[in-house]
């Protein structure tokens, strides 16, 4: 079954549209439930459509190392984070517990997400956003954690931290925004 995939990724390389249906036909279903883990039904559809347009376009950046769903994973979630982020939608950050993030190659996914490839990625994943936390300056780290990762209220993470709450919520905005420009710098 893989070498069908790569047999399929390698005609692409060389510009046959054929394959890309292949690839379609083999991996629609699967990309499609990855997908709407991120976003509703409704914009699975507009996303695969970008997702395949890309493959096409940039076809020549796989490399021919791992597995071509892996590569068409990575793709599809880095489309729907960056449509949930244009939404302004909030990444989801529960994966954390307590006030130190978990070791990712000690950290158990199985139960949310099914397969091996999906597994890689959400570590992945998870990987690029603890990195990008420990690069926030400690102000705005104690305020995301205590937000959005431990779950208190504004009120209460101010009176945590000693701040006033406008002040807290200046951290937060500015926490949100460094921390998506460090994962879009790590996207490129």
């Amino acid at each position: 079954m893989g070498e069908a995939a790569v047999g399929l990724m390698q005609r692409l390389q060389q510009g046959d549209a054929g394959a890309l249906d292949g690839l379609i036909r083999r991996y629609e279903s699967v990309l499609r439930r990855h997908v709407e883990r991120y976003v509703a039904p409704a914009d699975a559809d507009d996303l695969l459509q970008e997702l395949w347009l890309r493959v096409w376009q940039r076809a020549k950046q796989w490399d021919g190392r791992g597995r071509p769903l892996a590569w068409l994973l990575v793709i599809a979630t880095h489309l729907a984070l960056n449509h949930r982020r244009r939404r302004k939608e909030v990444v989801p950050l529960d994966a954390f517990s307590g006030d130190e993030p978990p070791d990712v190659a000690t950290l158990s996914c199985d139960a949310l997400v099914p397969g091996p490839e999906e597994q890689t990625i959400w570590r992945h994943q998870l990987a690029r956003v603890q990195a990008a936390l420990g690069l926030l300056p400690p102000d705005k780290q104690a305020a995301l954690r205590l937000v959005r990762v431990q779950g208190h209220s504004l009120e209460e993470a101010a009176g945590l931290l000693g701040i006033p709450l406008g002040t807290l919520k200046s951290r937060l905005h500015h926490a949100h925004r460094l921390l998506m420009e460090r994962l879009e710098e790590d996207e490129l």
